[in-house]
């Protein structure tokens, strides 16, 4: 029973900080309770819908809410019957206290990872690479290089994203490249993360309970770079020696970038000194810092002409196209000759893709006649500079929604009166007056029979209601954090403060530490990572609060920030670029060179305890 409550405990998903504390269950035994089962049944629950999350379409915030919620009805109702009517409330207000304080501080970092890939930070990054001409294996050394060294400062997803672009912009049909390099960069986001306080929770936890000090941390730098170069160098050797073909994309980084990234320096430096040197806590050293960007973006309102305006609290969305033309493509069953005659930017094709209609609004936006166009089968003209299929000639050709996505980078959808029609919005740099952004629709025309015999698509330029969103507004920014997960974080901590109250963390630090012994205990830690998470799991540790010395904390902190590499499930990472890289980089791909992850992962371990032997 006791290793069954111990395996249940430990497979915890996602973050939370240290010490629920205030738990009267050292002195009273609540583990073998109705109630107490009742509260892991509920957290068993509940955790349980968090991985069918995109299956089931229930964001994973909800069931752990309803489970904390639950829990501590059961912890309040059970210190009642016992007559005590504080312990519970004193130990809610503990957790709440504990969550307020890192989701201060993750939320600032998350809004200036907002405001930086706002101002096209990340994306002219990107760009740069693709258009430098590396060749594959330099890009599998370049972007493992930048996600060992950005993830400490910008969180390990962000980075797998960005870097996971890039690889896939440049391996174009190469998927054995892209696989290979987006383990590649898994294994170096995470394990770039766990040697600094700011690249990972588990860090930031570890550092905010006062268990390493920030200096501290660099500690286990070597070991972190030996558990990704490891892997890497073997993963390399897999690569040939082809060069990708050079992309023409530009993209620049927006006024005040620079500004803003020497701002998220400073921002990083005040928490450090509040935590170090006025000691106080270092969320309210980050607030500091959003106070720093408030100013900041003052100026850029200012800067872009908006001061009689206040930034808006929520962002509002661009919408693809005016309902209005849902009425257009219903004319399409009686006839489309009026196409012609149509100030709005629309052109039809027949069965052979041939252009039977150009209305007047496409000869204004892109300057070619009807003359010039019809019976031809130039369409494509006057938006790239080399042939290529325009979404009228996907949809007239059926293709699957999943090829069609490779056309326009996933950023199609359905037509929701017309479930054979597709529309997609993205910049064409071709157009006349340099380049517009355009939304695109496309539907095709059928018979009295359902057959195709052709497809309209209808273009709206949306260039001047995009560039009146451009500008830099800071409550966009904060409304973009990922509220999902900071929920999720809300409704973990408060389950785990509700178990611990239980008395089943004092039962479970008698189980590892005690019965296995810190070391063994502390690598298991990154195994059960690679299963679940890293920040559920150090989160686990912390709780439990063992009494180790600064290596076997730093030993934990290493395993909970590497192991999850040793899966694509172990870590936000991962999970993110099997979705970016859908069908390229699974589980099953990752799982073949698990082996040698754990190899690197061994191997730093190995490394830690021979450079670090004096902290143990």
């Amino acid at each position: 029973m006791r290793k069954l409550l111990l395996l249940l405990f430990i497979l915890i998903p996602q973050v939370v900080l240290a010490n629920t504390g205030h738990a009267v269950s050292d002195s009273v035994d609540l583990t073998h309770t109705f109630f107490g089962y009742a509260a892991i049944g509920l957290f068993v629950l509940g955790y349980a819908m968090v991985p069918l999350e995109n299956k089931i379409h229930l964001r994973k915030s909800k069931p752990v809410i309803l489970a904390a919620g639950l829990i501590w009805v059961l912890v309040a109702i059970t210190y009642a019957k016992m007559g005590d009517t504080h312990t519970a409330h004193e130990a809610v207000q503990h957790s709440l206290l504990e969550y307020a304080e890192l989701f201060l501080f993750l939320l600032v970092a998350m809004t200036y990872i907002n405001a930086l890939e706002e101002r096209n930070v990340f994306q002219s990054l990107r760009c740069y690479l693709v258009n430098k001409g590396f060749s594959l294996r330099a890009i599998f050394w370049i972007t493992g290089l930048l996600a060992f060294f950005i993830s400490p400062v910008a969180d390990n997803l962000t980075t797998a994203l960005l870097m996971g672009a890039v690889v896939m912009a440049v391996g174009g049909d190469n998927k054995k490249f892209i696989a290979l390099a987006c383990i590649n960069i898994v294994v170096a986001a995470n394990a770039g993360g766990a040697f600094s306080p700011f690249g990972d929770i588990t860090t930031l936890m570890v550092w905010q309970k006062g268990k390493v000090a920030f200096g501290q941390f660099f500690l286990i730098l070597i070991p972190s770079v030996v558990n990704w170069l490891v892997p890497a160098f073997f993963m390399n050797l897999a690569i040939g020696k082809a060069q990708p073909e050079v992309s023409d994309e530009v993209v620049r980084m927006k006024v005040g970038s620079i500004t803003l990234m020497a701002l998220f320096l400073l921002t990083i430096c005040t928490a450090v000194s509040f935590h170090n040197f006025l000691h106080l806590p270092p969320a309210a050293g980050m607030m500091l810092g959003l106070g720093y960007l408030g100013i900041f973006s003052y100026w850029l309102k200012r800067y872009e002409g908006r001061s009689e305006r206040y930034d808006s609290i929520l962002m509002s969305r661009v919408s693809s196209q005016d309902r209005p033309l849902q009425s257009l493509f219903n004319r399409k069953k009686k006839k489309i000759d009026f196409i012609n005659d149509l100030d709005e930017a629309v052109f039809a094709l027949d069965n052979d893709h041939i252009v039977t209609h150009w209305s007047k609004g496409m000869e204004t936006l892109t300057g070619v006649s009807s003359k010039e166009m019809v019976g031809t089968r130039d369409h494509w003209k006057p938006v790239y500079s080399k042939e290529r299929f325009l979404l009228a000639d996907l949809v007239l050709e059926q293709f699957p929604e999943k090829e069609i996505g490779k056309y326009y980078n996933g950023q199609q959808h359905r037509i929701d009166f017309a479930s054979d029609g597709y529309e997609t919005v993205g910049h064409y740099d071709n157009l006349p007056g340099g380049g517009k952004m355009l939304s695109m629709a496309a539907v095709p025309v059928k018979d009295k029979d359902g057959n195709i015999t052709g497809v309209i698509e209808v273009i709206q330029d949306l260039t001047s209601q995009v560039q009146r969103r451009q500008h830099f507004d800071l409550m966009q920014r904060i409304a973009q954090a990922e509220w999902d997960t900071l929920l999720f974080f809300y409704g973990v901590i408060l389950c785990v403060g509700g178990l611990s109250q239980f008395g089943y963390l004092a039962m479970l630090s008698q189980s590892m530490y005690q019965g296995m012994g810190a070391t063994t205990a502390n690598i298991l830690v990154g195994f059960l990572s690679a299963i679940v998470d890293n920040i559920p799991v150090m989160f686990a540790v912390l709780t439990m609060d063992p009494s180790m010395p600064l290596g076997q904390w730093l030993l934990a902190t290493l395993t909970a920030g590497t192991g999850g590499s040793l899966l694509s499930i172990g870590s936000a990472a991962g999970v993110a670029l099997m979705g970016s890289a859908r069908g390229t980089y699974t589980f099953g791909a990752h799982l073949k060179w698990a082996p040698i992850i754990a190899l690197g992962y061994g191997l730093s371990i190995m490394c830690h305890v021979a450079i670090n032997a004096a902290l143990f």
